[in-house]
């Protein structure tokens, strides 16, 4: 299971389609299509999924923010973003059916209403990736998504390396990937 780092592979148009598809389709799908937003479009860990707050993502007038800074990896803090409106409209449809009388602050709970551990996040992305028959996939494969994806629509590398909260360039080049198709699409469009 786990979200091996380099393991975990990026998933293509169809496979994210397929995703939207089972989720919407399951129990919770809320509170799924969310977390599965977050990772998509925010690149953010489990654990930083796991670790969110009503606080983190809304002002005080109850709106949802257009960014926020999140504890990550070492405890460093970092600039997200949240203005992608496929992220906002998963953040809203959740916030619309989230039980207000949860007394954790925390953005996502379990159905014992519990506030949600960094592996609960992992093991829901990772058994969806699994019923959708998605091979080398993880809750890690949202976070390289959201790298290659930046990567291919003419990204900057010290851009990209600042939106995965990466400290080096050199980790920020690791989770990119090619193939013949890619390569060969290249040359053609010379």
């Amino acid at each position: 299971m786990g979200s091996n780092e380099g393991k975990a592979k990026a998933l293509s148009e169809k496979e994210i389609k397929v995703l939207k598809a089972l989720i919407n389709s399951e129990p919770h799908k809320e509170r799924n299509m969310a977390i599965f937003m977050l990772g998509l479009k925010s690149g953010l860990r489990a654990s930083e999924i796991a670790n969110l707050r009503l606080s983190d993502i809304l002002e005080n007038d109850g709106e949802l923010r257009e960014s926020t800074n999140i504890k990550g990896k070492g405890s460093k803090v970092s600039r997200i973003f949240l203005n992608n409106q496929d992220l906002r409209k998963a953040l809203l449809a959740w916030l619309d059916v989230r039980e207000d009388y949860i007394a954790s602050d925390r953005l996502f709970y379990t159905q014992k209403r519990t506030a949600m551990r960094p592996q609960y996040v992992a093991r829901i992305m990772y058994e969806l990736m699994q019923r959708a028959n998605i091979k080398e996939a993880s809750s890690h494969s949202l976070r390289r998504t959201f790298a290659n994806t930046l990567m291919d629509n003419g990204v900057n590398i010290r851009d990209i390396k600042e939106l995965m909260r990466h400290s080096s360039i050199a980790t920020t080049q690791l989770y990119f990937e090619t193939s013949e198709t890619k390569l060969s699409a290249i040359v053609e469009n010379l």
